[in-house]
């Protein structure tokens, strides 16, 4: 029986760079500056590009050369198309409490937009990313490979509060609502908690977490909370709070001695009380 051929390598970042009026226009969206105003300005103007776009785009955005996909993903649209909005606060905030040496976590990290923020501006920090998408991986993996961020270390697998196997549901035309479920049908992927994943990987505190799960958050902060002391938690917290806060998870951090700091459009960012 015959081998199947080895996959071909994708061709370099480069190969799919916006010309002409497209690449202008897509210039003039990067280079609004910040603010409500010009945020709905935006909004419109990207409208009519989308529909114009091709499906992959190579594009230079945080001083980083990506390579974004057009279609089937919202968050991959928004950091091709608005990087300067997508969460503003939540990034400012991390650049601005992450010092050399420390430990950012990515916990549904997508296409990487946190997770390539960080590595960009703090080169000194340990960064985990956890992904069961396996193509959403391979996406982030070129993106990680192509800027050479070698401090960012892509796990493809699930957290939650067992060690097992889980099964990744697609979301409806938008991989940023995947969801993982213990049965039924969809695609294998491991799973293992947090605490877990920390005592392989030699990691202590850490110093930010991001978690974006679609409402899987409980199972996997619970066991953190609970199997670790209270000197690993994140000092620093951000999580979805859109469209409605989880009076489960509120309730849940609020435990745990966190208290929220700030919000976003779409997530809140709760920082724990000083022992």
């Amino acid at each position: 029986m015959t081998s199947p051929p080895p996959a071909r390598p994708p061709p370099p970042w480069g190969a799919f760079l916006l010309r002409g009026w497209r690449a202008r226009w897509l210039d003039l969206l990067h280079n609004l500056p910040p603010g409500k105003r010009w945020r709905r300005l935006a909004l419109w103007l990207r409208s009519p590009l989308k529909r114009w776009l091709p499906p992959v785009v190579d594009a230079r955005v945080w001083n980083l050369k990506l390579r974004l996909h057009t279609r089937g993903n919202l968050s991959e649209q928004r950091l091709l198309l608005m990087p300067q909005y997508l969460d503003a606060l939540e990034r400012e905030t991390l650049a601005r409490e992450l010092k050399p040496g420390g430990c950012f976590l990515d916990i549904g990290a997508n296409i990487g937009a946190y997770s390539l923020w960080v590595a960009a501006r703090c080169p000194d920090v340990r960064i985990e990313a956890f992904e069961p998408d396996a193509e959403l991986c391979e996406r982030l993996r070129f993106n990680l490979a192509t800027n050479r961020l070698d401090h960012v270390h892509l796990n493809h697998l699930a957290l939650g509060d067992h060690e097992g196997e889980v099964r990744l549901v697609s979301g409806a035309g938008n991989k940023g609502e995947n969801r993982v479920e213990t049965g039924g049908a969809g695609v294998p992927v491991p799973m293992t908690t947090l605490p877990a994943f920390l005592e392989r990987s030699g990691i202590a505190p850490i110093d930010a977490l991001k978690i974006d799960v679609e409402g899987h958050e409980i199972p996997v902060l619970r066991p953190l909370f609970e199997q670790t002391p209270s000197a690993r938690h994140p000092r620093l917290l951000i999580c979805e709070l859109a469209p409605q806060p989880q009076a489960d998870l509120m309730q849940l951090l609020t435990a745990h001695g966190y208290r929220l700091a700030a919000r976003g459009r779409m997530n809140g960012i709760f920082q724990r009380a000083t022992p």
